[in-house]
């Protein structure tokens, strides 16, 4: 028994005859009986007693109506309920990040959308993990530096120079640094403990840090309390804590080495399976977010 041909014979009840319900669905009255025929045939039973003016319901054809017609008015409530949101834009984005959201641009430019589309719900949840496109529950991912490869689409959406930083605690309590090797006799604190350190000074010298920090968060904003409360020495990108530098919290660390920073990526799934909502989100970033639109 096919729902389409079930999804007819509540059409041809409701209309009160063939000519009509084929009128509304614009098919010929022959093929709406045909198909009328075939789910009789197909159920094995008779559901409608057709005359030369008007049909009746068999007892079958009355039980068919009470069983699947409001089943069926549900059904079409909910398909246009699923239109007009993606007419009207509303439901559920979540945006995953390392770093509370609003504290980076695009999280104000999300807000922003959110004003133009009332019916919008926005979740910002803090995370780092590379396992995003695998979870099910993130539409949007923002994270730091290459990706693993997965099906999702990758957009660098900033450069994002870091620096070592530490308090003026810890600097004085512990030996000089005035090279990355001596880094390996300190504490260190980093959000990602599998990605090597790279420096690179203006003479040519270059140097690949493998560490194990002492500290370790998915959460830049973990990273930075636990540098400021003089746990260690903390890679962290340079927009983030420039604020923490010109106070006195931070102090830099070996200024006259550039340390490799990890470009800011936008993440989300490939176009094909983007519901409507998230697309225009990701629409309207590229309208507003000069570093999407110079990529």
């Amino acid at each position: 028994m096919k729902l389409d041909d079930l999804a007819l014979f509540l059409r041809v009840v409701k209309a009160g005859s063939f000519a009509a319900a084929a009128r509304q669905i614009n098919i010929p009255t022959s093929t709406l009986s045909r198909r009328i025929q075939q789910l009789e045939s197909d159920s094995g039973r008779k559901l409608l007693v057709r005359h030369a003016k008007d049909m009746q319901l068999t007892k079958d054809g009355l039980l068919f109506v009470k069983e699947f017609a409001a089943l069926f008015d549900d059904l079409q409530a909910r398909v246009a309920e699923i239109d007009d949101e993606k007419d009207q834009l509303s439901g559920l984005i979540v945006i995953n990040a390392p770093i509370i959201p609003t504290q980076h641009p695009l999280g104000l430019i999300a807000l922003e959308f959110a004003k133009h589309h009332p019916n919008i719900q926005l979740r910002f949840q803090l995370g780092n993990q590379a396992d995003y496109f695998m979870r099910g529950d993130i539409d949007i991912a923002l994270r730091f530096g290459r990706q693993p490869p997965s099906d999702w689409v990758s957009r660098k959406i900033a450069h994002n120079p870091a620096i070592l930083c530490a308090s003026m605690e810890y600097l004085t309590t512990h030996p000089a640094i005035s090279h990355p090797n001596e880094l390996a006799r300190h504490l260190l604190l980093t959000s990602n403990p599998d990605q090597r350190w790279h420096f690179l000074h203006p003479n040519g010298n270059s140097v690949s840090l493998k560490h194990n920090g002492r500290i370790q968060s998915d959460e830049l904003d973990c990273i930075h309390h636990a540098a400021i409360s003089g746990f260690g020495v903390a890679k962290l990108p340079e927009w983030y804590v420039r604020a923490s530098l010109e106070n006195g919290e931070l102090i830099q660390v070996l200024p006259e080495w550039q340390i490799e920073g990890a470009d800011v990526m936008m993440l989300y799934p490939s176009r094909k399976h983007l519901p409507e909502r998230t697309q225009a989100l990701i629409d309207f970033f590229h309208e507003n977010w000069t570093g999407l639109n110079s990529q």
